[in-house]
């Protein structure tokens, strides 16, 4: 009986395996680098509890029901489970935690051509600092991870929610209005911000400052100044001195050429507290990174602990990697490949030792298939000899070509 095919669902093949390592290791290494301990966070999560801070992703979401009853989800993120656990087996408020991960989560994606119900995320989450330059670690080491992987190019883009929060309190708004704007900025509908806004009671000040509020984007120095003129409480202008220190310690990094300022960022669920920020690529259709402070969202499981982290769909960014010429050649996944007609002790031990020297060889039978693009060398073995092109060959000499053409020898015989 046929089955239809699952849409959105793949198996990766050797060389995508080969360079989604290779990824993997070099953010690894960065975050370790950074003092990061790697985790793997838990699978499954609280249906609720995804659907209190994440209503967006609610029909994404991947769901089965436990032995008990209650309603689970496989992670469609990493950060919540994280700091869910981190509650949990840490208790102690003031205990500063680095974590690093790089772990499948479940929910759709798209990117340019690539799309699927799954993906692999790679991030950090630093717990228990409060401090702005714990916010220029994050986006430091975010953009170390896309340099180490050959991504130089780059803009970040830093902003505050906190800036627009405070502006909006200072509007005496109630909680729908707010969400509203918030809803707007989000999705960048400066139409339908303008028509909002020209609807609300306020004073020309706050009219005036609201109304700059999503274009102030573009280079940080003129944009932070032209955002100093409009602040009208000390929680806006708390909010760039802040944002301040952020972007010094991003200079040390070497990262101030790579920045803008936008301070019409926000986040519409009200997910992030301060600092947002988002890195592009020249070329890139999207982000390749974001990330921000979220200093609520360990309340929802009884601690107080500030947070800030970031994550990256590796998926796009392999896809990226691939379109810019990035990614490793593709290379036969076997050195050498010997058919036989009859399997015997001689080849066996002649296979164990070119393992265990570090060859990747494999032996079928001559009436099997295999695709000669998967192995550098194919030969025929029989009566304990080799044979390839009419000549025989013994185990020393193969040997010494599948050396040669490790080592880009000229001489290597098809």
């Amino acid at each position: 009986m046929s089955r239809a095919r699952l849409d959105g669902v793949k198996m990766l093949h050797h060389d995508e395996m080969r360079n989604y390592a290779r990824i993997q290791s070099k953010m690894l290494e960065v975050l370790m680098k950074h003092g990061c301990k790697i985790v793997e966070p838990p699978s499954f999560a609280d249906y609720d509890i995804y659907g209190q801070f994440f209503p967006h992703l609610r029909r994404e979401m991947v769901k089965t029901i436990d032995a008990d009853g209650s309603v689970l989800v496989l992670r469609p993120d990493a950060t919540l489970p994280i700091v869910e656990t981190a509650a949990r087996e840490f208790p102690r408020t003031n205990q500063l935690l680095k974590f690093g991960y790089v772990s499948t989560v479940f929910r759709k994606y798209s990117g340019r051509s690539t799309y699927g119900k799954d993906f692999l995320q790679g991030g950090a989450e630093i717990l228990g600092d409060p401090e702005p330059e714990c916010d220029g670690e994050i986006i430091a080491m975010a953009a170390a991870v896309l340099a180490a992987v050959g991504i130089c190019n780059i803009h970040i883009d830093i902003g505050t929610a906190a800036y627009a929060y405070a502006l909006f309190d200072e509007l005496f708004l109630d909680k729908e209005a707010k969400q509203v704007l918030r809803r707007y900025l989000g999705e960048r509908n400066l139409v339908a911000y303008r028509g909002y806004t020209a609807l609300l009671p306020l004073r020309s000040d706050c009219r005036r400052a609201l109304d700059a509020l999503p274009v102030l984007f573009g280079p940080y120095a003129e944009t932070l100044t032209a955002a100093r003129t409009y602040c009208l409480n000390s929680g806006m202008r708390s909010a760039l001195a802040r944002l301040e220190k952020t972007h010094q310690y991003l200079g040390c990094a070497g990262y101030t050429s790579h920045i803008r300022l936008d301070l019409g960022v926000t986040d519409p669920l009200g997910y992030y507290t301060d600092m947002m920020f988002k890195i592009y690529a020249d070329e890139a259709l999207c982000e390749l990174v974001s990330g921000g402070r979220y200093d609520r969202l360990s309340t929802a499981f009884g601690i107080e602990r500030p947070a800030c982290g970031f994550g990256m769909n590796l998926n796009l960014l392999y896809e990226f990697m691939s379109d810019a010429g990035l990614l490793k050649d593709a290379e036969p996944s076997l050195q050498l490949a010997v058919s036989y007609s009859t399997y015997d002790r001689q080849l066996l031990i002649d296979l164990f030792n070119w393992r265990r020297r570090g060859f990747r060889v494999a032996a079928y039978p001559d009436t099997a298939y295999i695709d000669a693009g998967d192995c550098r060398l194919c030969c025929r073995y029989g009566d304990g000899v080799y044979h390839k092109d009419g000549n025989i060959l013994t185990a020393r000499e193969l040997e010494e070509f599948m050396r040669r053409c490790d080592d880009g020898s000229s001489y290597c015989p098809g």
